[in-house]
């Protein structure tokens, strides 16, 4: 009978020093990469979300004057000048969008305050977006009584009013309608510089949203009689 040698099991190769610090700064490296194209996405978001909330805000202002019969109006203080832009922001500082009705049409016509319905609306609006412009926009509706009446003084205006621009107001009226307009919005991230535009035809409420296209031009090239003068110098 032949005895044969006992075997040893074979010897497993393990890791070394270097190649397990190489897979830790691998996975760092792929951590931080996930982590970057996660906020980056969540920053773009921002301005996305505040579209669709500014969206909405139009669509329950809307509805709200129809269902209680009382005028609704939004201010954006950002787009207003002067005296109604410091007046604005002693009231509502820090804020994108202000949301105003006429409580008490009967008894004070003409006079608006805060509608706390909306006070969702505004915090929401506010972290998210800035307004960058205002400008009469969507589907033409026919002037109201309000919008063809001549101005008012400022004197002359109602306890709690002041004399505004046309086109920094939107104006919702019970009977469903509303004024046409539309705004530029842009992220309150600075690394975002997409702007985007909400549109709202006063007559219909159609709402239509769209990024704007950066028309940024290059400047021309000087002309070859200056490039040459330039270069002889």
């Amino acid at each position: 009978m032949t005895l044969r040698p006992h075997q040893l099991p074979q010897r497993t190769r393990g890791f070394t020093l270097i190649e397990q610090l190489l897979t830790v700064v691998l996975m760092l490296l792929l951590l931080g990469a996930v982590v970057y194209n996660f906020s980056t996405a969540a920053n773009g978001a921002r301005l996305d979300e505040g579209a669709m909330q500014m969206e909405s805000l139009f669509r329950f202002a809307r509805a709200h004057a129809e269902s209680t019969g009382k005028q609704v109006r939004i201010l954006f203080p950002e787009a207003e000048s002067g005296d109604n832009a410091e007046t604005l922001v002693a009231e509502a500082p820090g804020t994108t969008v202000r949301v105003m009705w006429e409580a008490d049409p009967a008894g004070a016509p003409g006079v608006f305050q805060d509608l706390p319905d909306a006070a969702s609306y505004v915090q929401s609006i506010s972290e998210l977006v800035s307004i960058q412009q205002v400008q009469p926009g969507g589907q033409s509706v026919e002037p109201t009584a309000e919008a063809a009446a001549p101005e008012v003084e400022a004197s002359e205006a109602p306890a709690g009013e002041t004399s505004r621009s046309p086109f920094s107001v939107v104006n919702f009226y019970p009977d469903g309608t509303g004024d046409s307009v539309e705004i530029v919005l842009t992220s309150r991230d600075e690394t975002d510089v997409r702007r985007i535009t909400v549109r709202l035809a006063g007559l219909t409420g159609t709402i239509r949203r769209q990024a704007v296209a950066d028309t940024t031009e290059p400047e021309p090239p000087a002309p070859a009689t200056e490039a040459a003068a330039e270069g002889l110098k």
